[in-house]
């Protein structure tokens, strides 16, 4: 069982990361450095980026096995093409360490996340054109699903990472269901951490206007939102609790899109299913059309 001063230590490192893994393909070197650049400097964290060249068979259907020799070269060019963007960020100060492994990516990635003692994994969702159905279809999908570590991703509509890399305004879509209160109270501590703004979203069926107490319903809803917000949260954020009917994707995007999000926090269940989100598709869905970065929580991470 963890003591009390383990729990408080992996709690700060949900919020506050002393190191990011950073999972590249080296496609997507070009747009995620600048994240993990402002992401570092705004915690204070120190960098381990991680290539994973894959076995023949995780590689799409017309390409064939990579033979030693070639996977050596593999590893070699991949290395040379790491060191050189972890001189880039040690110039700044940062410190960086790189490695090229073998294997199955997500297996790989939540492995070396562990060893490393990783607060966070920071993730693209589109590298490589060939493959962008294949990385954000399975990679993707099993680090979400199956690692306990906190993942960052970052869709092709993202905008593009400040130069403090500090969040000013969050979003973190509320479901009510069990487990809601922990992922909530984590997204309140990043806001609290960084001085941002936070919106509390949940998105009520279309149905419910077919209620005769539909007003009652909202209110109640945000009351149970606020319900959770710390009365010393006011000394440091801004919460704002915000009820919605519709499509789930939709009015979480609609949101995201018209306060200028700089952050998505989502919670994820004991299975591995988003809540509200439902199915792996509307979770890509978000992921992919938000022009926010997504940081997805497992409920239960810290009790663990």
């Amino acid at each position: 069982m963890k003591t009390l001063e383990d729990r408080i230590a992996a709690r700060r490192a949900l919020v506050v990361p002393d190191r990011i893994l950073v999972a590249t393909d080296l496609t997507d070197a070009e747009y995620l450095v600048p994240h993990a650049i402002a992401q570092a400097r705004a915690c204070g964290a120190a960098l381990t980026f991680v290539h994973v060249i894959p076995p023949g068979e995780a590689q799409t259907l017309n390409a064939r096995a990579i033979a030693h020799e070639d996977s050596a070269a593999m590893a070699e060019e991949a290395s040379r093409s790491l060191e050189a963007i972890a001189a880039r960020v040690r110039a700044l100060d940062i410190p960086c360490d790189v490695l090229v492994v073998a294997g199955y990516p997500c297996e790989q990635i939540d492995a070396i996340a562990r060893a490393i003692h990783a607060g966070r994994i920071l993730a693209g969702t589109h590298g490589r054109r060939h493959l962008r159905k294949f990385f954000l279809g399975s990679v993707a999908h099993e680090i979400l699903r199956s690692s306990e570590i906190p993942v960052f991703t970052i869709g092709p509509l993202a905008r593009e990472a400040s130069s403090f890399g500090a969040p000013r305004k969050m979003l973190h879509p509320v479901s009510l269901q069990a487990g809601f209160e922990e992922s909530a109270r984590i997204a309140i501590e990043i806001a609290q951490f960084y001085r941002a703004d936070i919106t509390l979203l949940h998105v009520l069926s279309g149905d419910v206007h077919d209620q005769g107490d539909a007003d009652r319903i909202i209110e109640w809803t945000k009351s149970e939102m606020q319900r959770i917000v710390p009365d010393e949260a006011a000394l440091w954020t801004h919460v704002t609790s915000q009820v919605e009917v519709g499509n789930v994707v939709d009015e979480i995007l609609n949101v995201d899109a018209e306060m200028q999000a700089d952050l998505i926090v989502l919670g994820v269940n004991h299975e591995g299913a988003f809540s509200p989100i439902r199915g792996d598709d509307t979770v890509y869905k978000i992921i992919a059309r938000a022009k926010s970065p997504v940081l997805s929580i497992r409920h239960g991470v810290e009790s663990a």
